[in-house]
């Protein structure tokens, strides 16, 4: 009598790995998909700033809790520090595609790429 030997790996898992690490190279090789705006739209209640992408400065936005800083840095805008409770728009980290924003609600600050780059949608609803 003659026993198969099991193995635990299959060749479908064995696809499936390389399947998922190729898809994961092509988004890190060319950015996640998403192209690099032209500017950053900075508002506050009283205030707008458009910076291009181009540029490295930090801008101040004063709100009603106090001031948040927006950081514009190597193509990227990100909310550094913020005077709001749970701090959750310094948490959200680094924005660069179109259309894609970094939000401090409670301090009514926001920081907005716009472009002509294709503006990535997380979903339609009609």
């Amino acid at each position: 009598m003659t026993t198969k030997k099991r193995t635990l790996v299959t060749l479908a898992d064995r696809l499936v790995v390389y399947v998922l690490v190729g898809a994961a190279l092509v988004l890190l090789l060319t950015g996640g998909g998403g192209g690099e705006g032209a500017a950053v739209r900075i508002t506050g209640d009283d205030f707008e700033h458009v910076a291009s992408f181009g540029s490295d400065e930090r801008v101040e936005v004063e709100g009603p809790l106090g001031v948040t800083v927006v950081e514009l840095s190597g193509g990227t805008a990100r909310v550094v520090s913020s005077p709001c409770p749970h701090r959750l728009c310094v948490k959200m980290g680094a924005v660069s595609a179109p259309g894609r924003s970094v939000v401090c609600v409670p301090n009514r600050v926001a920081a907005t790429v716009v472009g002509d780059g294709p503006a990535s949608t997380d979903a339609v609803t009609r």
